[in-house]
């Protein structure tokens, strides 16, 4: 579906938003006016009532569900009042305490849906957002929303980031260690920004859907790696050789036929054809994994953070960028599968296809941000 360099609400917490315009809130005494636009902003990316389908009792539930997120667009304004709460002004509210979202439950044959009560997504202490992360200056644009773990394709990229970021060198070549591969790898080996190596997005071992990448290129390229990157972590994106519904990773590669050290899973839920999102492909995609030799604490949780333009599925429809409760469903559904992986990835920080991804939605970047910032701390691999 992608490539890497195309390379192939209830928000839990709505102060992330105010950062997205700058870093700098508005100033405590002129919320509801310097918040306006944030506000609009996310409002336009609250479905329409009348986009809800199913029964009368699933519409509803649906419709409430808006209700919740447009409130939480209008919390931008206490948020921005509770900077300073010594100020006062007309934006303080009579409370302070932020409710927490209730629980309501939809069940269809195809989705099941869970608008959860506080926050339960993965922990872990870094967080990659790939594509458009350097802006023309550059500088790393992705840090506003908390990622910390870069996408680079140069030494100069990696020595440009900021303190406390770290870099994930993108190489995609599978041929084993020849000239070009050392020739790629050498100039980062030393370097302190260095967290490692995407060796390849979506590898095909058969040469069906991808030139062909046998196991044993990777392993050769990882095996290189481990000996003279000292710390260096290799990755790869999963290729799934069957249909979401019914996820296939046997026989592609797992630590024992390649030496990597993580894969990471992308099972996208929101899509046309269901209507919403389907949360249960996130159960498979993890439970095939298994079954295919990958431990669960090798395996990187991927959030769909697209949608839109060019993408079309498997099921016969299109992916859709999900709303800010459907993105936190799907950051509690990783997390009671995978609670503290190595990193986690949210893809895509720029747009690849013509579609919406997380550099044009502020909402979005909101739930990121207030995800990211639960960060356990720089973890002892790779850090």
């Amino acid at each position: 579906m992608r490539s890497h360099r195309a390379r192939r609400l209830a928000v839990a917490t709505v102060g992330a938003v105010l950062m997205l315009a700058g870093g700098v809130a508005a100033k405590p005494s002129h919320c509801r006016k310097d918040c306006e636009q944030e506000i609009t902003n996310c409002l336009g990316l609250v479905p329409k009532n009348e986009d809800c389908t199913g029964t009368r009792v699933e519409k509803r539930a649906c419709r409430r569900m808006h209700a919740a997120e447009r409130a939480t667009c209008y919390k931008v304004v206490k948020v921005c009042k509770q900077q300073d709460p010594g100020t006062s002004g007309i934006c303080l509210p009579s409370s302070t305490t932020t409710t927490p979202p209730t629980t309501t439950s939809t069940t269809t044959s195809s989705t099941s849906t869970t608008t959860l009560v506080g926050y339960s997504g993965p922990v872990t202490g870094l967080h990659y957002a790939p594509n458009h992360n350097f802006d023309p200056s550059g500088h790393y644009v992705p840090a506003k929303a908390g990622f910390n773990l870069a996408d680079v394709s140069s030494v100069s990229q990696l020595d440009s980031l900021p303190s406390g970021v770290k870099g994930l060198a993108y190489l995609g070549l599978c041929n084993g260690p020849d000239s070009s591969f050392i020739s790629a790898v050498q100039p980062f080996i030393g370097d302190p920004n260095l967290f490692g190596f995407y060796l390849m997005d979506q590898p095909d071992p058969t040469g069906r859907s991808a030139p062909l990448c046998p196991a044993a290129n990777l392993m050769a390229e990882s095996d290189w790696i481990h000996a003279n990157v000292p710390g260096a972590q290799t990755f790869i994106v999963m290729i799934n050789v069957n249909t979401s519904t019914a996820p296939v990773y046997a026989n592609t590669y797992n630590p024992g036929n390649s030496h990597i050290d993580l894969y990471a899973l992308d099972p996208y839920p929101c899509r046309t054809e269901v209507g919403g999102c389907d949360y249960s492909k996130i159960t498979s995609a993890v439970a095939a994994a298994e079954a295919a030799g990958i431990p669960r604490g090798s395996i990187v949780p991927v959030y769909q953070a697209f949608g839109g333009g060019g993408w079309s599925d498997d099921g016969g429809g299109q992916y859709i960028l999900p709303t800010a409760s459907q993105e936190q469903q799907i950051l509690a559904a990783w997390g009671s599968l995978v609670p503290n992986p190595v990193f986690d990835y949210a893809y895509s920080w720029g747009t690849q296809n013509s579609d919406q991804a997380l550099e044009g939605s502020m909402v979005l970047q909101g739930v990121f941000s207030a995800h990211n910032a639960t960060s356990a701390g720089p973890r002892d691999r790779g850090s």
